[in-house]
């Protein structure tokens, strides 16, 4: 089958990858440069749980993700995840780490905060009257490594990327406007992320652009922490980045963005914001970020999946599996987009396209 993918974020490269594997013609299309910044799936880390709180169809994918992660990192040649284990938190009683708790496979009791301080050697605190679960099934995927990655392996499987290549909008049909020429294709899956509004219009209403922001912070000793995860009003997350460094986000933070192309850098305000987190979780690194950097969030109301044929051709389809807890997921995305085409729907293709609802806490990854 001819399939153009519209956009080369994770989730594009992944379908472009499994599908182009599966034997069909693939064609990845892309308005910027290979590795580029502009989206949400750019920066050195990712976060890696298996037992993600937010709901037991998330576990699910997480843990077919997993599989294939092994996969990927078999083919790229070396680890692409590295299991630190992590930390869920936030104030006793918090439905997140409760659901945390109750979808782990070795479920434990949660700790008080102040045991964190000693059992990081004085690295991350938190509050004494927090809840913290441990999970070692917590890791830090390398983000632009498997970028890098699919855009070598998806080529070698067959596919055909083409950066620097706009799409006509608004799409339509599989009938595609490339670079003022015309093309035809069995199907079109549109991955475009903040982009896709424009290329479907008819899906503005239901996906937010929202501009975010992440910090990292140095210590003068550095050594491995776990991963973090803060059911608070911020959505506090963390997890170790290269060089030794922390790097912390806000996920329920910043503002609403009209246009992609025009957003905000990162300023004082959001370094004296992200200060004041890091003199709380992180008292031996210094609260004055060494960088920060800015980041395309694409999500829905309820922060699910939005995974759904267009309403004017049912051979198009919008696949968003939304910004801030998408990237875990990612070898998985491809597969996915492979039941769609094929017309074998998963239990989780299901769930997702009636629109399984996450358990909205604080941070997600």
């Amino acid at each position: 089958m001819k399939v153009a993918v519209v956009g080369l974020g994770i989730a594009g490269l992944s379908i472009c990858a499994r599908l182009a594997l599966a034997g069909h013609k693939i064609s990845g299309f892309e308005q910027f440069s290979p590795l580029h910044e502009f989206g949400s799936s750019h920066g050195d880390t990712r976060m890696m749980r298996l037992t993600p709180g937010e709901g037991e169809v998330f576990v699910r994918l997480a843990r077919r993700a997993g599989a294939l992660w092994r996969v990927w990192e078999g083919l790229y040649g070396g680890p692409l995840i590295e299991w630190t284990g992590g930390l869920m938190a936030g104030p006793r009683g918090s439905s997140f780490i409760e659901a945390c708790a109750a979808l782990s496979t070795k479920p434990a009791a949660p700790m008080r905060g102040d045991a964190i301080h000693p059992l990081t050697r004085g690295y991350i605190a938190m509050p004494y009257e927090w809840d913290v679960l441990r999970q070692e099934d917590c890791g830090v995927i390398g983000a632009d490594a498997t970028r890098a990655f699919l855009l070598r392996q998806a080529p070698r499987w067959g596919a055909s990327l083409h950066h620097n290549t706009r799409i006509e909008a608004p799409i339509e049909g599989p009938v595609l406007r490339i670079n003022g020429q015309t093309q035809e294709f069995d199907a079109v899956i549109v991955a475009a992320g903040a982009w896709a509004r424009t290329l479907l219009p008819e899906f503005t209403g239901k996906l937010e652009i929202k501009r975010r922001i992440v910090a990292w912070f140095a210590t003068q000793e550095p050594r491995l922490l776990p991963a973090m995860f803060i059911d608070n009003e911020d959505g506090v997350y963390g997890m170790p980045a290269p060089r030794g460094l922390y790097k912390l986000g806000l996920h329920a933070i910043g503002g609403a963005v009209d246009d992609p192309a025009h957003v905000r850098e990162p300023d004082e305000k959001d370094a004296d914001m992200f200060g004041a987190h890091a003199r709380l979780l992180l008292p031996k690194h210094d609260p004055n970020p060494v960088r920060m950097a800015r980041c395309l969030y694409t999500v829905t109301p309820d922060e699910s999946f939005l995974i759904k044929p267009s309403a004017a051709h049912e051979r198009v389809l919008l696949f968003s599996a939304c910004s801030g807890h998408g990237f875990k997921y990612a070898p998985v995305l491809g597969e996915l987009a492979e039941e769609w085409l094929d017309g074998r729907p998963s239990p989780e293709w299901e769930a997702l396209a009636r629109g399984a609802a996450l358990r909205v806490g604080g941070a997600k990854s």
